[in-house]
Formats: structure tokens, sequence, C-alpha cells
């Protein structure tokens, strides 16, 4: 058995919505709370004097009722409260694991037999036809495992004498065992679609991607990767709210878009965000989705990623579909889209016209360069000053070798106009640095740094329009402006029918 961690809360903290809190249903009749679920474990050898009933939910197991021995070995968990359908395991006193089991709905009753290994070839349940598959499944997958281990064993003894050949007779063996387990899930698919914990193996599975080819008969690995992305959620039930409860959903959610979708351009992922939410048609699968790409997409490091955050919060939180959200909180969203839509990558960058230190002033759109950094930085700011000498650097070794093709403008922010004008002197930059407290525009507002802090860069293309809205590496600075050209040229292409 190993070692147990949950988390031990109260019912209504851990609850992720209004709609499921803890409510007490009652008689019409006669008035008395009735009891929505009754759960017995007759556990062999068992000492414990305590034990935990705990649901899974994001890899962590939640404290949802604990029960006394009532007797030698059994304990009985017996309640009104209403419990969320799910993933859920009983945990012994010594916080190690002895059994997991399927709660599918509400009333629920059942009783189990067991002993204190969990062992599921020493379990029995009754009542609960859904969990009797667990059980069997559990069985299952201990003999296999088994077998696998000990032909691990032969497979090993063979290589190591060099008997290639005993060696695939033994991964032949390993190939049925695994077949034969495949088959096993795609019969509980098919003789029990709705079980919900049929419907988590049915969501762990790979569906095939087809071949296709193109033109010219080879591979078109683009195609596929596209179709991959569309059908995805194929073996998903994303319109059954009990899912969120089971162990297969983070993995799901967070490989699709931490990972196949992580790379793809802003209307990709948002064409993909709006298909999957538009398959949560349980209030519960929607409410999870929308609370985690919300979050995801807000606090990721990649360019375009706020573009995201922006249009699920404008199609979803601003347009009254987030029933569990208070009105502080949808104004809070709808502030944040106010001040990041005007900086998203390809809205044209507000002109800056501020003074240099002679009280001549210039403008951020008028530099000769096809591309200007702006760059906002405090003269006392020592990651300021650190990562200004790596830009100096680069300016000047692209001076240097002539292939120099942005400009800098420079704004000294949240200091003293004497300070930014000794700093100025001191430094001697190449580039123009304007500052102090005057400008065309509250400056600090319009490029959000009140918020970004110092140093904040962003990078505007020939036309003025925003390239880059967050500080990258310096040193990157040349490669993401020659991938930047590389996309626009390919977009020029796909445009002109080439």
């Amino acid at each position: 058995m190993r070692k147990i961690r949950f988390i031990l809360l109260a019912l209504s903290l851990v609850i992720i919505c209004p709609a499921m809190q803890a409510q007490k249903a009652k008689s019409s009749k006669k008035g008395k709370e009735a009891t929505t679920y009754d759960i017995i474990f007759n556990i062999k050898d068992a000492k414990d004097t305590i034990v935990y009933l705990t649901l899974n939910y994001e890899g962590k197991l939640m404290l949802r009722d604990s029960a006394k021995a009532t007797a030698s070995g059994m304990y009985r968990f017996k309640g009104t409260k209403k419990l969320e359908c799910g993933f859920y395991t009983l945990v012994a006193q010594k916080r190690v694991q002895y059994a997991s089991f399927i709660v599918d709905r509400l009333p629920f009753n059942m009783i189990m037999d067991m002993d204190t290994t969990g062992d599921p070839t020493n379990m029995a349940v009754h009542n609960s036809p859904e969990n009797a598959i667990v059980v069997d499944f559990q069985k299952q997958t201990v003999k296999a495992q088994q077998e696998i281990s000990e032909l691990n064993k032969e497979k090993q003894f063979f290589e190591q004498h060099n008997q290639t050949d005993s060696v695939e007779k033994v991964r032949e063996k390993m190939s049925v065992i695994d077949k034969r387990m495949k088959d096993y899930i795609a019969q509980l698919i098919e003789k029990h679609p709705d079980y919900l914990f049929v419907k988590m193996q049915k969501a762990y599975s790979q569906f095939d991607v087809p071949e296709i080819k193109d033109a010219d008969g080879n591979m078109n690995n683009e195609a596929r990767a596209a179709y991959y992305r569309e059908h995805y959620w194929d073996n998903f039930d994303l319109g059954d709210g009990r899912m969120v409860f089971m162990p297969v959903m983070q993995g799901k959610v967070k490989d699709y878009f931490e990972k196949v979708l992580q790379y793809q351009e802003v209307d990709t992922i948002n064409k993909y965000v709006d298909m999957t939410l538009d398959k949560c048609t349980d209030t519960l699968t929607y409410q999870y989705m929308i609370n985690y790409l919300s979050h995801h997409f807000e606090s990721s490091k990649n360019l375009g990623h706020d573009g995201v955050f922006i249009h699920i919060a404008k199609n979803n939180q601003l347009k009254g579909k987030c029933f569990w959200m208070d009105e502080d909180l949808i104004d809070k969203y709808r502030k944040r889209v106010e001040r990041l839509e005007p900086l998203l990558i390809g809205q044209h960058g507000k002109e800056l016209i501020i003074p240099d230190t002679s009280d001549n002033w210039h403008s951020s759109h008028a530099l000769p360069k096809d591309y200007v950094i702006i760059w906002f930085f405090d003269p006392d700011c020592p990651e300021c000053r650190k990562e200004t000498k790596k830009l100096r650097k680069l300016y000047d070794s692209l001076q240097t070798a002539g292939t120099r093709n942005f400009d800098v403008f420079a704004i000294a922010n949240d200091c003293t106009p004497e300070r930014w004008k000794r700093y100025v002197k001191e430094e001697g930059h190449p580039w123009l640095v304007v500052g102090g407290n005057k400008g065309n525009i509250d400056y600090l507002e319009a490029y959000n740094t009140y918020e970004t802090g110092n140093p904040s860069m962003f990078i505007l293309n020939k036309k003025r329009d925003i390239i880059c809205n967050k500080r990258i590496p310096i040193e990157m600075i040349p490669s993401f402006l020659e991938q930047y050209e590389k996309i626009e040229e390919n977009k020029l292409k796909r445009a002109q029918g080439h």
C-alpha cells in the first residue's frame, strides 16, 4: 500500500461552485432528512478506530466524511449531505489507501468486503454493479502487471545472453497481454458506455489518426495534427459533470492546452477553446474549464496568450454565462479586458510623444528603422541596469555589423527628472532616452506599466503595430524579428495563393 496525503477541509470549502454546495434533502411527507449515501466497508483484520472517505479532485484527495468502527472491521458512512459523484478513495487511519470506488449517482448504497492489503482479489461488492466492474478491472490489471513483470525478467535474462530470438518471443507474449487488456476495455465500453468508470477508461484510450496524404502522395503531418486537435475530445464526455471528479480530467485538459495547443497561433487556440467550451454542456465541466482556461492563459508567459484570455473573458465572463461569479468579480474581468486589449499583439501601438533631457519632444512612431523597441526602465532599478547593459551590447554589435534593424525608444519612468538626467549623462546611450512626468498621454497607463513594472518591453513593426508585448530575453530579439518576418512572408504567400 502506498502512503496517501489528503486535504482535510470542511465540505463547504472544497465545493467549486454554489450549485454544488452541500444540501439537505428533506422528506416531503415527514420533514426528515433523507439519506443520500449509505456505504459499508467490511475490512478483515482492520484495527483502525477511524477511516476516511475522500474524493479525487485535480490529483488531490479531499476529505468528504469519516467513520468509526461500528464492529470489528466494519465501517459505515451514512449521511444526508450531497456527495459529488466521482472517484473516491477509502483511506486508512495511517493514511494508506484501502480501496477506490465510484459514486455514480445519489442516493448511493454499497457494501464492500475486503482486507487491509488493498488486494482486489480479496474484494467483493454488493448493491453496486458499476463498482463490481471496478473491482474486476483492478483484478485484470493486477494480473496483467504480474505477468508483464515476470516476462520483463525473462527478457532481461535473454538480452544479457544475446538470445535475440528469445527476446522477440517474450515481446510477442507481452503484446498478447497488452491486446488482452485493450480488448477487455473495449468490451467494457461496448457493454456499459454510461458507467462513469467506463467513461474514464474510454477517455484514457487513444483514438486513431488516419493517414492523410498530400497531392504528391506524401504524408501530410500538418493535416494529421489538425485532425488530432479537432478530435481530441472524441472519447471524453465533457457533457457529464461527474468527470470533473475523475482522475482523467486534469491530465487531459492540461495535455491539450499546455502541449497540443501551446505553440499554435492565437486564432487557432481561440477556435479550439470555443470548440471545447461548446462541448461542456454540463455546468460543472463548463465551470471547471472556464476557471482553468482563464487562469492558464492570463498567467501564461507565452506571447499572444493574453489574447486568448481576452477572447475567453469577452465571450464568457462578460456575456453573463458564468453564473457562479458575483458582480465584483465580473467587474474585475471587465477592467482587466479594458487594460489588456489595447496592448494585444496586432493592435496599433499608441504613439508616445515625450521630451528628452533638453526638453526636445520626440515621437515613438517617427524613428527611421523598421522596428521600434519601447523600453520602460527605472535608472535606479538593478534589474533595469543589468538588462539595459545587455540591450546596449546587442545594439552596438548589430550596429557594427550593419544589421541593426530597430531603434530604441527608452523611457525613464518612476524617477525624478534629476535622477533621469544624471543617468543619461553618465551612461551616454546611443539611442533616444526620454522621460520625466510629461507626455502627450499618460504613457504608464497606456502601456500598463503600473502592472508590469520595470523593465518593460514592447516591439512595434513598420506600421507601428504591436508585435511583442512582453519582455523577452535581450539576446533573442534578432531571432524573434527574423521569425516574425518569415511568418509575415508566409502569410503574404498564402494570401496570394502560393
